[in-house]
């Protein structure tokens, strides 16, 4: 936000929230808000439609069950709804005017809000509502607990009243969760900033001081890579919600974790939990502070587009992972299982043939967060797929320079330039990449960022003396004689199926596959192979009776009507995208990798 905005925001009056939960059982938080008028006859005010970070129309209102506006003495005034998010108010000339409303918080996720009998998690786009055109103003909110419940907890500066908070402008207020109850809370400092580890649903399963002081490495390994204090002003909050889903949702001084309750148990999970905060804790920079120039000041009530969200979560993706491996909980080995993973995901991904990673970060608001059964055929993940572009782009730039720079580099001087009012460009961050490199990364940016098809990862493979791992051939030696395979290669169609209440249902084909060229549907039900019935499951195995190049017949029924469909099966393919170590490594290529890592050689 602009600092003139800013100042002039800060010399408005506020306006007021109190929250309260008389109905916390049913899930319902009730929202009282105290709006100076300004001395205007009518105010329209309005909820945001979408959350920062979650690129996706949600239609915060639709949660809202009842609401109605009054005088400060109590009468009543006219709210009429005049859109899908917006309310008319006539004020009758008061000073301000007071808006309750009940809004029903039963989303259990990062972005939503979740209200239960002994707690509440409040994000703040599907809580508040403010004035159309005139949000950037300062805002106090109370928090009215019920008896046992213990505290509130929030990245909102703490006021002069008990669970009393504030904030500065509707950004701050947006991008500041709030939690209740009486979670598990574990905290630890760095360059002087607390940090607290908020837990919700842990009980005895989950060990907090554990992931605490795990985290805390994390932490320090991140301010490490960016060679100055950290730029927190105030606490930073870790929201853990164990509710058995996975995600995350990261916001300026704090981050939503969802994760499943039972990962403290092993240092595996504990692993698993760290690469999800990792993630998040990494947008304090890339994302939040470092950004492209689209992402702020945001209007709330519509989308808001950009091609470098490659950047925001794919080169966050990607030092995720070397995070880890530099606080000690990944080994080369482990990391380069990690970065496996995702390359097979890529490859096994039809759709990076379709969309690049810069349209696929414009669409994420009609594509990403709707995903269906065709998704794989026509989408590519600026998550997955921008987590390889990093890795291939870090290797590309300290190849380029022989050594002398990487990508480390190159986010360091943009985060130096770009990281206050303005955000970056693409054109931006590319002319930056040229200039701390000495070298001309457009036509990279154009291949690897704007066109679909396959990455070159030989450049890569060769800078740190990596290969994929080939799948070893079958012996067909016995007693010393060559021997040829008894039989031919088993026959593969490449659709996935599921039993649904035993019937054989097809619930993705992707492209280039048998199934696809024979013309296989999702939502067919296959109910014979060449005119033998087929059980669900005894499908697989009886595919694997007919050899690669064998057609069969497949009797499918679709939407009732009975079709025969011939299928040629192919030889599933055998590629794997497992890297290791070449065993001809040279030192200097092997010390490059563990450059990367944080592993002494």
């Amino acid at each position: 936000m602009a600092s003139a905005v800013i100042a002039r925001a800060a010399e408005q009056a506020p306006i007021r929230y109190t929250l309260s939960f008389a109905e916390a059982a049913a899930h319902y938080v009730d929202v009282e808000a105290e709006i100076p008028t300004k001395g205007k006859t009518e105010l329209v005010i309005f909820m945001p439609v979408w959350t920062p970070g979650s690129y996706f129309i949600r239609e915060y209102a639709r949660n809202i069950v009842a609401l109605a506006a009054s005088r400060p003495d109590g009468q009543t005034l006219g709210a009429e709804k005049i859109t899908k998010n917006r309310w008319q108010i006539a004020t009758g000339g008061a000073p301000s005017v007071r808006v309750k409303y009940r809004v029903y918080a039963r989303e259990i996720n990062v972005r939503g809000n979740w209200v239960e009998s002994d707690h509440a998690l409040l994000n703040g786009a599907p809580t508040f509502i403010s004035v159309v055109d005139d949000y950037q103003r300062p805002y106090v909110v109370r928090v009215i607990l019920p008896e046992r419940w213990k505290g509130t907890y929030t990245p909102l500066l703490s006021g002069n009243e008990p669970h009393t908070y504030s904030a500065p402008d509707f950004d701050t207020l947006v991008d500041s969760p709030i939690l209740a109850g009486s979670p598990l809370v574990d905290s630890f400092e760095v360059d002087g900033v607390p940090h607290y580890v908020v837990t919700l649903g842990g009980e005895d399963a989950w060990d907090n001081p554990r992931v605490t002081k795990e985290f805390k490495k994390v932490v320090e390994a991140q301010r490490a890579f960016w060679g100055q204090p950290l730029p927190l002003q105030s606490p930073y909050y870790v929201f853990n919600i164990l509710a058995g889903s996975r995600g995350g949702l990261e916001h300026r001084n704090s981050t939503v974790l969802a994760a499943d309750r039972w990962l403290s148990r092993t240092q595996d999970g504990v692993t698993s939990w760290l690469s999800l905060a990792s993630h998040e804790y990494f947008h304090v920079w890339n994302g939040k502070r470092l950004r492209p120039v689209e992402y702020g000041p945001f209007d709330y009530e519509k989308e808001t587009y950009s091609k470098s969200l490659w950047a925001v979560e794919g080169l966050t993706s990607y030092y995720q992972h070397v995070f880890l491996a530099r606080a000690g909980f990944y080994t080369r080995e482990q990391y380069l299982g990690a970065i496996s993973g995702s390359i097979a995901g890529a490859q096994k991904t039809p759709g990076r043939f379709v969309q690049s990673l810069g349209d696929a970060s414009f669409d994420a608001w009609v594509k990403a967060y709707r995903p269906d059964e065709n998704s794989v055929n026509a989408l590519f993940s600026y998550y997955g797929g921008g987590s390889i572009a990093g890795l291939l782009f870090d290797a590309e730039i300290q190849r380029a320079t022989d050594g002398k720079r990487s990508l480390a580099d190159v986010m360091r001087a943009a985060y130096a330039r770009y990281s206050g009012e303005h955000g970056y460009t693409e054109a931006e961050f590319l002319a930056l990449t040229n200039e701390i490199t000495g070298q001309d990364f457009s036509a990279w940016f154009t291949r690897v960022l704007h066109t679909p098809g396959n990455f070159d990862y030989q450049p890569m493979l060769d800078w740190y003396g990596l290969e994929f791992e080939k799948l070893a051939e079958p012996k067909t030696e016995t007693d010393g004689k060559k021997t040829e395979p008894r039989d031919p290669p088993k026959g593969w169609l490449g659709a996935d199926t599921a039993n649904r209440e035993g019937r054989l249902i097809v619930t993705n084909v992707r492209a280039g596959t048998p199934a696809a060229a024979a013309g296989l549907s999702v939502d067919d039900e296959i109910l014979a192979v060449e005119d033998y019935r087929v059980r669900p499951d005894d499908f697989v195995r009886r595919l694997t009776l007919y050899p690669a190049g064998a057609t069969v017949k497949l009797l499918v029924a679709r939407q009732d009507r009975l079709l025969t469909l011939p299928a040629e099966l192919k030889e599933e393919p055998k590629e794997t995208w497992k890297l290791k170590v070449r065993a001809d490594a040279s030192k200097l290529q092997k010390s490059r990798l563990d450059s990367l890592l944080g592993i002494k050689s």
